[in-house]
């Protein structure tokens, strides 16, 4: 439906009753534009001047206030809302209305309508009649894919589109983000054997599938940012101060982590084109951490070391429309994909598109930032990438400094938690390049001094301390 004026909603991401509101919306083909309110804060005053309330979602005809959920509803019901309509179908918006968000990565401003449900529609027939199928590329299977000139062919044949707009319906399903290589994200869309899938739509068990926002690309950087601050603040009110014990059943409770799980949903579709090293490091231990709490609240503690060993390995989200377990995020990207402690092969094959995503090399001190939900694991914390380097050095030194070192200077041995041990290959060739590299955060201290006098004199003895499996709650 074709609007001269505006329609606009202030929300928050996770809200239920803006999603209601959202989708009541699309069912009656109104496009809109939408503020949220947690990316975009300081336009919260401005809402609750315009309607005298602090609740969302708030929404606007024009510059005429509804109201939230149940106001939109009570007019459909009453035969008051097509007037409405029809005023802001043929009424420029005026000056005094509110302003869509500017410049928002998250895609607020964008008005969503009748194109994105007439191509989400289409979508649904593809998998009614068959046209979305499983298809082997090598070593994987993509389910929910298509090669380029099936699409095509079934548009011009069942659709009845011209060639031309064929062609441009494909090319919005990829912009929209509904649809996407298999390969190469950033492919544009081809009449041809090349092969694309639906969204998200293949890997139903990942704790982040379902639908998306209704917006194309995002920001994989502010949608971090948005999970970081969510987290943060969930943090603050189930995870000890000092990082090390978590209530999973109050989070779980929490309405703001409903909200962590819907904007963990934006996480398909972002965009990782140009990404700083820094902020994929961040962006990959925040997320590891989150994905490690939301698999406990979820599926519940891993019981054994069977059971804890399928939980890194299938507790997963969809990130830039591919599959990224818990062990693929740490031993595929973080480390460079190198081989996991228990694993035979290296987590990314060759010809994977997620290895542009992996690191060129390890970067050992993830190693004392990611949170296993055990006692033995280093706190919770989540990280900026602007402060990463330092969070990093911080969370290394405060690991080795509370219990991961010590060592004895009559014995000569050296204490150290069995995570040094499970990846040594990332901290040197040698038990002496390893024992350099703990040095360079301990020689500060006391025991600093003696290890590095054991380590150039070479009368040193590891000795690996046990680990506490047992959950942080």
């Amino acid at each position: 439906m074709e609007l001269k004026g505006q329609i606009l909603i202030y929300s928050e991401s996770g809200c239920k009753e803006c999603m209601n509101i959202k989708t009541k919306l699309e069912s009656l083909l109104l496009p809109y534009v939408e503020v949220d309110l947690v990316n975009h804060p300081d336009r919260r005053i401005e809402m609750e001047n315009l309607t005298d309330r602090d609740t969302v979602p708030q929404i606007f005809f024009n510059d005429h206030h509804i109201g939230g959920y149940y106001d939109l509803i009570d007019l459909e019901t009453s035969g008051q809302l097509d007037s409405i309509i029809d005023q802001v179908k043929n009424t420029p918006v005026p000056d005094t209305a509110p302003k869509p968000a500017e410049h928002s990565p998250n895609c607020d401003g964008e008005i969503v309508g009748w194109n994105r449900i007439k191509l989400e529609s289409l979508l649904v027939k593809l998998a009614d009649q068959g046209v979305l199928s499983s298809h082997r590329k090598m070593f994987t299977v993509y389910h929910c894919s298509f090669h380029g000139k099936d699409l095509i062919a079934w548009l011009t044949s069942q659709e009845m589109l011209s060639y031309q707009d064929a062609l441009n319906t494909a090319g919005d399903m990829v912009k929209e983000g509904l649809v996407v290589h298999v390969t190469d994200p950033q492919h544009p869309f081809a009449d041809s054997s090349q092969l694309f899938k639906v969204v998200g739509a293949d890997f139903p068990s990942a704790l982040n599938a379902g639908i998306t926002q209704s917006c194309g690309d995002q920001s994989a950087v502010q949608i971090s940012e948005n999970l970081r601050r969510i987290m943060t603040s969930l943090s603050g009110r189930h995870i000890s101060e000092e990082g090390y014990k978590v209530d999973y059943e109050g989070i779980k409770t929490d309405v703001e982590f409903a909200k962590y799980v819907m904007t963990a949903q934006s996480l398909q579709r972002v965009s990782l084109a140009g990404i700083s090293k820094q902020a994929l490091i961040a962006m990959f231990i925040n997320i590891y951490n989150a994905l490690v709490v939301h698999g406990i609240v979820s599926r519940g503690a891993p019981s054994n070391h069977y059971v804890r060993y399928k939980f890194f390995k299938n507790v997963s989200y969809v990130i830039a429309g591919h599959n990224y377990s818990l062990n693929e995020i740490e031993n595929g990207v973080l480390r460079a994909n190198r081989k996991g402690m228990a694993d035979l092969s290296k987590p990314f094959p060759v010809g994977d598109p997620r290895l542009s995503v992996a690191l060129e090399s390890p970067e050992p001190r993830v190693h004392f930032a990611l949170n296993c939900a055990s006692k033995g694991c280093p706190p919770i914390r989540f990280y900026s990438p602007d402060k990463l380097d330092n969070q990093l050095n911080k969370a290394t030194k405060s690991f080795l400094s509370s219990g991961g070192f010590s060592v004895n200077s009559d014995t000569h041995q050296v204490s150290l938690s069995p995570i040094l041990k499970w990846y040594k290959a990332d901290f040197g060739k040698s038990d002496a390049d390893m024992l350099k590299w703990v040095c360079g955060f301990v020689n500060n201290t006391d025991e600093g001094r003696v290890l590095q006098e054991l380590i150039d004199t070479k009368q040193f003895k590891i000795v690996w301390q046990d680990y506490d499996w047992s959950l942080n709650h």
